[in-house]
């Protein structure tokens, strides 16, 4: 054999060897680093994963800490109103607000608390704590400077050896001030959070084609997964590895695995990356396909199948050229690849050499296109979730202030007092359009302002939100009340205030109502106690008089024989006795026993439910019952006759029945209208004569009955005590004070309804029961 042919051949020997050792040495270094590129990627993407759960947790546990602390400072705002209407001392306000607080938890081992500006707590749960000056801790200096927000800091019980990490959120009540703080560990976030504010969002993310996020939690439920739902700590992979017990167990790293979608027939190996977030004692990670990342291997190993063969086939020429060609874009291509690996997704190979190389620097460069993409995909993805929630934010202030501007009365003012805004409910109220209001002083278009001047001067003169409540006026010819609250404004330089104005009246009767209810049930069983111990005395003074009357009185035999065994006779001991009154005084006691028994009889029926018949009654029909009866009631003693009173009758036609007891029904109207009658006392009053306006009507599921007088009305502490039992404004003698009392039971307590009234002194008074369908 000729040296040129050894040499050749040797040559080509050689060269047939470093092509198949250099293809496969760069094969193994392209897929070393192709999956070290590949794994760094799904890394920072479950590290992104991992950040973005976190910060979901953040924000959802903020607001509902928030919501908490803002929940219970309105709560303590209504005591502290109730102590300023005089309904409460500030001791029997603030204990009844520490019951409130003391009732609540925060997740599992969360609660509430308040100090003051001084840090000295005013309430705790752990009662050991009241009073305790706690301003040595950092954070409870922060919490008396700040007063509002969100804190985070690092506390220890009593009795613990580590320092766990706390978040609060607090906010300030400064009438008492109290600053009131919702705190939890944060270890507990995952007990407070609600996953499903951010499951559809991480849902959304993809990697690679089929690629998603997956959380759970370290007893295997599935917090985020498109196929798993429940606990999956049993599922198993194709080849019998039990994945979920095996990241439970690791915390955090990357494992392969094979795994089968629901309506797929074969496996297919999978990567997932995945990272442990401690202070909820999750596990959040990433997975895809690995056919799908190594896609460009594949690409590869088929032009390498290739391209050696042609190497063997062509020879040394070919081998020497080919290597060449070969060999220069390779390097680029280890290069390009080497810089990848970096993190620099930018890289792209030019198209050179032979096709096979042009091929694969295709391949590499798609691939780099697509992990460029994806990472772009990641970048935009995050960018637009930023921007919804900005524009959800942003979306949410704009609703707010329309509701606000919807619901009440917004005025606007400057330093000055005159108008700055306007809003459409303001026009709607007081009949003044925005143009003729805007830059006027408040107190000539606003009828009201002297309800808010007062508020207005306050919150400038504070520079805090100022609030009136209860303020009470007229409209209509009836009282209705107010809540003022006038913010300060301190923008751009300028000075002003907001002033919202808003109707409250129906929320203060619902409160009286509700007082009133409260009181009657507590007065109920007190009078039928008493009822019944009054009752067996009372028996045996008015058996005890009958027996004295009878042996006093009356000619019975047995009578005159005592008389003459005590040597006088009946008649002179009956002269006796009219000398002295003495008949008249038994008579008296028998009358004042029957009457105390009356009364014992209306305090039973106030304290027992009745247990009259029901059936549907026409309540038309009962009322004017109840007026024939009462015409035939009249007491010139008393000073009034109800013939003499003009009634006036407002029905609605074609009422429905109702299902009530009649005699009960009847008796409430009976009451209702004597009492009428003996307000106005059957005279002249400032040149009216008396008259009562009787109204029944359908509203919404009840049938209203409203009984007016034009009397003499009534004061307001008279007006809040008028159902109270035993309270009356009648002469000694009169009346009992068990009427209305009894009135108010059998309507509410009997039979389901509600029992109000409305008076003012010289307006008459009007009293409403509504009875449901």
């Amino acid at each position: 054999m000729k040296i040129r042919t050894k040499i050749l051949a040797g040559y080509f020997l050689i060269f047939t060897v470093t092509i198949l050792l250099g293809t496969g040495l760069l094969y193994i270094q392209i897929k070393a680093s192709l999956q070290d590129s590949i794994e760094h990627e799904l890394a920072n993407s479950a590290s992104s994963i991992a950040a973005t759960v976190r910060t979901a947790v953040d924000v959802s546990i903020r607001n509902h800490l928030r919501a908490v602390a803002e929940k219970n400072r309105e709560i303590i705002a209504g005591l502290h109103a109730r102590q300023q209407a005089g309904e409460l001392t500030r001791d029997q306000a603030q204990a009844r607000a520490s019951e409130i607080l003391a009732s609540q938890r925060i997740g599992r081992t969360g609660y509430l608390y308040c100090l003051n500006s001084k840090g000295v707590v005013t309430f705790h749960p752990r009662p050991g704590n009241l009073g305790r000056d706690v301003s040595e801790f950092a954070f409870v200096r922060q919490q008396t400077r700040a007063r509002e927000g969100y804190l985070e800091y690092q506390w220890k019980n009593p009795g613990e050896a580590d320092l766990r990490p706390k978040a609060l959120y607090m906010t300030y009540f400064e009438p008492w001030d109290w600053i009131i703080s919702a705190s939890s560990y944060r270890e507990e976030f995952s007990a407070l959070v609600n996953v499903a504010d951010f499951r559809e969002g991480l849902l959304s993310l993809r990697f690679g084609r089929d690629g998603y996020a997956v959380v759970f939690d370290l007893e295997g439920n599935a917090m985020v997964h498109p196929h798993l739902h429940g606990n999956a700590m049993h599922v198993r992979d194709t080849l019998g590895m039990a994945l979920i017990q095996e990241m439970i167990a690791r915390k955090s790293g990357l494992i392969y695995y094979w795994w089968r979608d629901p309506g797929e027939d074969e496996p297919r190996e999978k990567i997932v990356t995945f990272n442990y977030l401690p202070e909820l004692g999750w596990i959040a990670g990433t997975t895809g396909y690995a056919d799908e990342f190594f896609a460009p291997l594949r690409s590869l190993r088929l032009a390498a199948a290739v391209a050696v063969p042609l190497v063997l086939l062509l020879g040394l020429p070919f081998s020497l050229w080919a290597g060449l060609s070969v060999s220069r874009p390779l390097e680029a291509l280890r290069r390009s690849f080497a810089r990848a690996a970096e993190g620099d997704l930018g890289q792209r190979v030019a198209p050179g050499g032979t096709e096979e190389m042009a091929h694969l620097a295709g391949y590499f460069n798609g691939f780099m296109e697509r992990m460029g993409e994806f990472s772009a995909s990641l970048r935009r993805e995050v960018a637009e979730r930023q921007q919804a929630e900005e524009r959800e934010a942003r979306a949410r202030a704009h609703l707010q202030d329309v509701v606000d501007s919807m619901a009440s009365v917004v005025i606007g003012l400057d330093g000055d007092g005159r108008v700055t805004l306007w809003n459409r409910r303001a026009a709607e109220e007081f009949a003044v359009e925005p143009g003729e209001a805007l830059g006027r002083p408040a107190g000539e278009v606003c009828p009201v302002w002297g309800l808010c001047r007062d508020a207005v001067a306050a919150a400038l003169r504070e520079n805090r939100p100022v609030v009136r409540d209860k303020l009470p006026g007229r409209r209509a010819g009836r009282t209705v009340y107010s809540k003022v609250e006038a913010t300060p404004l301190r923008a751009g330089g300028g000075v002003g205030v907001v002033l919202r104005i808003v109707d409250i009246t129906e929320r203060v009767h619902m409160e009286e109502m509700m007082v009133q209810t409260e009181k009657m049930m507590s007065v109920g069983g007190l009078a039928a106690g008493m009822a019944h111990e009054i009752n067996n005395p009372l028996g045996g003074i008015l058996q005890g008089v009958q027996n004295a009357q009878r042996r006093l009185g009356e000619d019975l035999p047995a009578n005159r024989q005592a008389a003459e065994e005590a040597g006088t006779t009946l008649d002179a001991l009956r002269g006796y006795m009219q000398r002295r009154g003495i008949p008249a005084t038994l008579e008296g006691i028998r009358q004042s026993g029957l009457r105390a028994a009356r009364i014992v009889a209306n305090m039973l029926e106030f304290s027992r439910r009745s247990e009259s018949s029901r059936m549907p009654c026409d309540v038309v029909s009962l009322l004017d019952k109840a007026v024939e009866l009462a015409e035939s009631d009249y007491d010139l003693k008393k000073r009034y006759d109800f013939r003499k009173i003009s009634i006036v009758r407002d029905y609605e036609p074609d009422l429905p029945s109702v299902n009530c007891a009649a005699t009960e029904i009847e008796q409430v109207f009976l009451n209702l209208l004597r009492n009428a009658a003996q307000a106005m006392g059957g005279a002249l009053r400032d040149g009216v004569a008396p008259a009562l306006r009787l109204s029944v009507r359908r509203e919404d599921g009840w049938v209203r009955v409203e009984v007016a007088d034009n009397g003499p009305g009534m004061t307001e502490a008279t007006r809040k005590r008028i159902f109270e039992p035993f309270f009356t404004t009648k002469d000694v003698g009169e009346g009992t004070g068990l009427g209305l009392s009894v009135s108010y039971f059998i309507v509410t307590r009997n039979h389901g309804g509600t029992f109000a009234v409305d008076s003012e002194p010289g307006q008459g008074a009007s009293f409403v029961i509504r009875l449901p369908l």
